[in-house]
């Protein structure tokens, strides 16, 4: 398990980002938090670390497996119940 913790991020511009690149890149290293680069005010990119880029899809990896088992968990319980129905066309899916 990560000990990702979310950081507030850093406002940068393209221009910013294109003039001092070397400058906000250390930033970046030393604060730990992601740079959102904005182009007339609107985001356009944003710039993370590669261990915060892995937290988040370790993270988002661990909420998908969550999610599936939660779902298995209702089938099951659903299955012994005896609320499942078998279906002979896709149609009867929507059928109310």
């Amino acid at each position: 398990m990560n000990d990702f913790t979310f950081q507030l991020p850093e406002f940068v511009s393209v221009s910013d980002l294109q003039r001092n690149y070397p400058a906000l890149l250390r930033e970046l290293h030393s604060s730990k938090k992601p740079l959102l680069v904005l182009k007339k005010n609107d985001l356009e990119a944003v710039i993370l670390l590669p261990e915060m880029f892995n937290a988040l899809i370790e993270k988002v990896r661990e909420y998908e497996e969550r999610e599936a088992l939660a779902a298995i968990r209702v089938y099951e319980k659903e299955k012994v119940s005896g609320k499942l129905k078998k279906m002979r066309k896709v149609a009867e899916l929507f059928e109310g």
